[in-house]
């Protein structure tokens, strides 16, 4: 096991050591148009479809461009995970200075699912990755610590203000807030794997966020539940004729500026 963590820490090294490298002025720009590709690639047709020759025909640079960036996808793929990570850190901080609004609970739950479709590669095929990459499975754990610890704050938050009632079973409240996580967190990979489609639109985001929202709705004061009910059934009829959201267009989704993905 320890051979193995070594041999892990070396790639990582050598990983960072090409970014370095490019950050001082060779093609830096490269490494960008890498990453921001890979991230297309990985969200039409899945991680496991795209070779690294993939990804440099379709940059038109040559294989030995691309390694000098990356030595690998799954390197490539460790490089996505920090955006990945930024951006749900982002979208989920649960304030403790202030009091928690039904608009708050909305937004977490939106904003949350939205920032999930940037990245859904990920999460649709996150036991394949994480199997690959052990480091990339710890880094993962600890954003998922994280993002269980802040429903598990949002659900306290709540019962101190009153608008939510705790369960019988103290217990439980982790229990509920490792349900919401894991619908929150599973959403796209359910309605792709259903569908066998990537096409997911707007409305079907903020149904995600509604079933979540819905593992613990029946603890909550119900005039509180009605409000963010009502946040849920607006958005998504604002939005129900949107087109795909797509990694670049996913806050105002155009039919110029919107991308569907290829079928499978």
């Amino acid at each position: 096991m320890g051979t193995k963590r070594t041999g892990l820490g070396e790639r990582t090294e050598r990983s960072t050591q090409r970014g370095n490298a490019a950050a001082r002025g060779t093609p830096v720009g490269n490494r960008a148009r890498i990453i921001e590709a890979s991230l297309e690639l990985f969200n039409e047709r899945g991680a496991h479809a795209v070779s690294t020759n993939h990804i440099a025909a379709h940059l038109s640079i040559s294989p030995g461009n691309l390694y000098y960036h990356f030595a690998n996808r799954e390197e490539i793929v460790r490089a996505i995970f920090p955006q990945a990570a930024d951006a749900v850190h982002g979208a989920l901080p649960v304030s403790r200075e202030r009091e928690v609004t039904a608009a708050d609970v909305g937004c977490y739950h939106l904003t949350g699912i939205e920032t999930l479709w940037r990245f859904r590669f990920f999460f649709r095929d996150i036991d394949e990755l994480l199997s690959r990459d052990p480091l990339l499975a710890e880094s993962f754990a600890e954003l998922q610590r994280w993002l269980i610890g802040q429903f598990n704050v949002l659900l306290e938050r709540l019962i101190e203000q009153g608008q939510m009632r705790r369960p019988e079973f103290p217990e439980d409240l982790p229990r509920i807030a490792i349900n919401a996580f894991i619908l929150w967190t599973n959403w796209i990979r359910y309605l792709t794997s259903a569908r066998g489609t990537f096409d997911v639109r707007y409305g079907d985001i903020a149904d995600g966020a509604l079933h979540s929202f819905l593992s613990f709705a029946p603890y909550l004061e119900p005039n509180f539940a009605e409000k963010v009910r009502a946040i849920f059934d607006a958005r998504s009829r604002q939005r129900s004729s949107a087109d795909v959201v797509t990694p670049r267009a996913r806050r105002t989704p155009t039919r110029s500026s919107s991308k569907r993905p290829p079928p499978s």
